[in-house]
C-alpha cells in the first residue's frame, strides 16, 4: 500500500474525527453505533489487495466481489443506524454505486489523461484497475477525472461522495448524545417530587387522620 493510497484511505474519518471535537462531540460515542459483519469489509479489503498482486485476479469479477461485499455491509448495517448517521451511509452507498457503474460499463475504473498529467503521474498506461478513457469510454465523467496534485493522485465523484460519507459518519456519530434512562428515576428522586402543588392536594390533606379533626365536617 503506498503513501499517498493511506492518505486517501485514512484523511476522511480523521477530519471528521477533528471536527467531531471542535463541535464538542467525543470518541466514545463512536460505540453507540452497532455494526454488524464486520467481516465483510475485511474480504473487500483482501479482494483489493489481492487484485493488485495476482494476476489471475485482475478484472471485473474481483471488483464485483469488492463492491458487493461493501454495499452488502451497508445494507446489513444501514437500517440499525440513527437517521443522521444513515444520511452519511447513504452517501457512501451512492458514491461506491457510481464507481461501480464506471467499473461495469468499462471493465476498469476509466481516468482522463490530461487530467493524471496535470497531477504529475504517467498517461496512457493501464493497471488492475485503471485505463486511460477514450472517444468510446462511457460514462467518463464518472471516472477518475480530478487531480489531486499535491497528491500526485486521481479521484472520481464517486470517490468524493464516498469521503464526504466518511467524514460526516464518524463527525456525526461522535455528536450523537446516549439516552439515559435513569432521567425518569431522577425527577422521581427529585426533593420536589412529593411536595403540593397548587390545585393538588398533597398526601397529608389525602389522608388526615390527626384526633383533633376527627368527628368534624369539613366544608
Amino acid at each position: 500500500m503506498s503513501a499517498r493510497f493511506a492518505i486517501l484511505i485514512a484523511a476522511p474519518p480523521l477530519a471528521g474525527a477533528a471536527l467531531g471535537y471542535l463541535s464538542g462531540g467525543r470518541l466514545g460515542a463512536l460505540r453507540t453505533i452497532k455494526i454488524r459483519a464486520l467481516w465483510l469489509i475485511w474480504l473487500a479489503a483482501a479482494a483489493q489487495l489481492a487484485q493488485y498482486h495476482v494476476p489471475a485476479l485482475h478484472g471485473p469479477a474481483t471488483l464485483a466481489v469488492v463492491f458487493g461485499a461493501v454495499l452488502a455491509w451497508l445494507a446489513l448495517n444501514l437500517p440499525r443506524w440513527p437517521r443522521a448517521v444513515r444520511i452519511a451511509g447513504v452517501a457512501i452507498v451512492l458514491g461506491a454505486s457510481l464507481n461501480g457503474l464506471a467499473i461495469a460499463l468499462n471493465g476498469r475504473m476509466p481516468y482522463d489523461a490530461q487530467a493524471a498529467a496535470g497531477a504529475g503521474l504517467p498517461t496512457g498506461g493501464e493497471t488492475p484497475k485503471n485505463v486511460a478513457a477514450t472517444t468510446e469510454t462511457r460514462a467518463a465523467v464518472l471516472g477518475d477525472t480530478i487531480p489531486l496534485t499535491p497528491l500526485h493522485a486521481m479521484i472520481s465523484p464517486g470517490d468524493i461522495l464516498i469521503a464526504g460519507g466518511a467524514c460526516a459518519f464518524v463527525l456525526l456519530a461522535m455528536r450523537r448524545q446516549p439516552r439515559r434512562h435513569d432521567d425518569q428515576d431522577l425527577a422521581l428522586d427529585s426533593p420536589d417530587a412529593a411536595a403540593p402543588h397548587a390545585g393538588r392536594p398533597g398526601d397529608a390533606a389525602l389522608h388526615d387522620r390527626r384526633p383533633a379533626r376527627a368527628g368534624r365536617l369539613t366544608p
